[in-house]
């Protein structure tokens, strides 16, 4: 199946015209930030042995936060690994609670098998919920996910799978191509798949393209998003220097609580 490329919408996805599309973008900063943020503490801890299993996410965090924040909370479903530690830290769980996991992530299996399985279950109760499953590292044996993908495509299951690694099992089912680089892109990218799995198409692929090094500086997405948020004119200097601020006193909280027995 030839995949459908996405451009940006810039929040049209959210809304329509008029949609708020400044506000999006500031949640999005926002969580995109805290989440740089804890994962260099995450890095240094790492090096003084407090997190030895740790794998950093710098560069794919708009892959993580921008995916999280397009879910809806109370009947969709995320299943991310120990290795996006941004998906779970966006949709509200405890960062000192999920750093301190990846001390036995090893032992972890992966959750695709059990998200087909709970997306089946959505789809049998009607509750219109669908599964939302990264295939970075940990999610599953090469096995284990072509066993998912084959049962989600026969059942027709709401789920929608997320690629930033080149793990791209997705013979079959629509592909959407997005900027891994652009929070805003993979927000709705992430929409319109979603929105494609609950009306009963079956699964989705999202192929989040990420930038090489040589890209960077300039593809760096939490400068990305800056550039699209200072474009809408609604924030100056100083929101930039409140969420660096807050960001800095949540890694330090943070830091307190992994090493108090350490």
């Amino acid at each position: 199946m030839t995949p459908t490329i996405l451009e940006p919408t810039l929040g049209a996805s959210i809304g329509g015209p008029g949609a708020d599309v400044a506000a999006l973008l500031r949640r999005l900063y926002r969580t995109l930030a805290t989440v740089r943020r804890l994962d260099r503490e995450a890095v240094v801890l790492r090096g003084h042995g407090v997190l030895p299993g740790y794998v950093d996410s710098r560069g794919r965090e708009a892959v993580q936060v921008g995916a999280a924040l397009a879910l809806q909370t109370s009947r969709d479903r995320a299943f991310p690994t120990a290795h996006e530690p941004g998906m779970s830290i966006a949709l509200g769980a405890d960062p000192a609670a999920v750093l301190r996991s990846l001390r036995g992530a090893d032992a972890v299996e992966g959750p695709v098998t059990h998200a087909v399985g709970w997306a089946l279950c959505a789809k049998l109760d009607r509750t219109g919920g669908c599964a939302l499953i990264p295939l970075g590292a940990g999610a599953g044996s090469a096995a284990e996910l072509r066993t998912a993908v084959t049962t989600a495509r026969a059942a027709t299951l709401p789920v929608v799978f997320l690629s930033s690694s080149g793990r791209t099992e997705g013979a079959g089912m629509p592909v959407l191509l997005v900027d891994g680089a652009d929070a805003l892109a993979v927000h709705d990218a992430t929409v319109k798949a979603l929105d494609l799995a609950r009306s009963g198409a079956g699964p989705v692929l999202i192929d989040a393209v990420l930038p090489g090094p040589s890209a960077w500086p300039a593809r760096d997405p939490l400068v990305v998003c800056e550039q699209r948020l200072r474009a809408t004119r609604t924030v100056d200097d100083g929101y930039f220097a409140e969420v660096a601020d807050t960001a800095d006193a949540l890694a330090d909280r943070l830091r307190a609580r992994l090493t108090v027995g350490a």
